[in-house]
């Protein structure tokens, strides 16, 4: 039942990251019209939220390796 639930919590951290947040995100970060290595370092956070997502969706699947 734990699983069950831990599931259900990942499938939605998994919309609500991938249907609002990264999105969300990736407007801001165009309408900050940033330039240089700030730009860089900000176009990363999109991809810092997707690699949590990723995380926590493995930890909560338990796969230790």
């Amino acid at each position: 039942m734990a699983l069950v639930q831990g599931l259900i919590g990942v499938l939605v951290a998994v919309i609500i990251g991938v249907a609002v947040a990264i999105p969300v995100t990736q407007q801001v970060i165009t309408d900050a019209n940033l330039t240089g290595t700030t730009a860089t370092i900000v176009g990363l956070i999109p991809l810092f939220i997707g690699l949590t997502i990723l995380i926590a969706t493995v930890g909560v699947m338990g796969f230790s390796g």
